[in-house]
């Protein structure tokens, strides 16, 4: 049923508009600024600093070694006579003391610079949802706004001319400006599940991480050898990724009880680093839409880290698969066609 509403101004929209065209300008200003400071971040520890100090380090110990043959040159000018070095190895302890403090920070460099690429991919991960709102959503509301203020203003200049016109329909406007579905009730195993594929990392989201082992403890439990062995037989179970294939992995999923598995439909481009993307992508089951962040590992350590997985792992491109406590829920094929189903214990 449509509403109806009695506007004299449009002020309060044209103010809107402003508003959020400045709050775009403002969230797009401090991206843009925490972008170039990571960025200027990871070349001074992956370029500048790991070259100052392979110089440094360099001179610092051609210094030792000058210290330690002026040493020697001069006991053997002396000799047999007995000469005293003492100011020669106080100047040659503190050269080696200078050595030893570059040599650790270089090291440090060393450790901090993946650290330091993988922390920026997890932010960027985790920041893009509000990226693409501000950067998709917020400019659709702006539209929508305009269209709202010029449709109001033409319905007053008809109302002025004609004072008994009805009231302006809010239809007329469209849907709701964010353009946000309504909630549905999830009634079978498919509905329940099956929207959770939009959820799977984008292409290019997973092209920017870099495998890397998977330390943290697994929370939702593996797959039993028995259900593994029925898993296999299944008609969708032929699709198995290679054990150096890459898994994308949302960072939640590591600690939560429920998550699912979702393969994607579509293969991946070849990726820069010459690794393979096997379509994979684990998230919990609660709140997909907050990942937390994204790992990168191998099918054979997250094999390693959940036993008996590969019998999931081989479903084909599309499939998804629901884990939770060491028991599959509910397994989909590509189209959606439920192949597994666990109640509960």
């Amino acid at each position: 049923m449509s509403e109806s509403a009695r506007i004299s101004s449009v002020t309060a929209l044209r103010d809107l508009k402003v508003a959020l065209s400045q709050f775009i300008e403002q969230i797009n200003i401090a991206f843009a600024s925490v972008d170039a400071e990571i960025g200027r971040m990871g070349q001074w520890l992956q370029q500048e600093r790991p070259a100052y100090y392979k110089h440094a380090v360099r001179r610092a110990e051609d210094a030792v070694t000058r210290a330690k043959s002026d040493i020697s040159r001069k006991q053997y000018m002396r000799a047999p006579e007995p000469v005293s070095v003492v100011e020669e190895r106080k100047v040659l302890e503190k050269l080696k003391r200078r050595l030893e403090e570059l040599q650790r920070k270089q090291e440090a460099v060393r450790k901090w610079a993946p650290r330091w690429e993988r922390e920026a991919m997890m932010y960027k991960s985790t920041c893009r949802p509000l990226t693409e709102y501000v950067q998709a959503t917020l400019p659709r509301a702006i539209e929508r706004l305009e269209k709202m203020a010029v449709a109001i203003e033409d319905y007053l200049r008809l109302q002025a001319s004609s004072p008994d016109l009805a009231p302006v329909d809010a239809s007329a406007f469209g849907e709701s400006w964010t353009d946000q579905p309504e909630t549905v009730v999830l009634r079978s195993t498919v509905e329940k599940y099956a929207h959770l594929r939009a959820m799977i990392i984008s292409l290019e989201a997973a092209s920017e991480l870099k495998p890397a082992p998977l330390e943290t403890p697994w929370q939702a439990g593996t797959v039993s050898p028995s259900d593994a062995e029925s898993i296999a037989k299944l008609s969708g179970a032929d699709a198995p990724p290679g054990d150096d294939d890459l898994i994308f992995i949302a960072w939640r999923a590591v600690a939560c009880e429920a998550v699912f598995l979702a393969r994607r439909a579509e293969s991946a481009p070849p990726r820069a680093d010459g690794c393979t993307d096997s379509g994979w992508f684990v998230a919990p089951l609660d709140r997909p839409e907050q990942p937390g962040g994204y790992a990168c590992t191998t099918i054979a350590a997250f094999a390693k880290l959940v036993p008996n997985i590969r019998a999931v792992l081989g479903l084909r491109p599309g499939s998804l698969a629901v884990l939770a406590s060491g028991t599959v829920r509910s397994i989909l094929d590509e189209g959606d066609r439920e192949l597994w189903h666990s109640e509960a214990s």
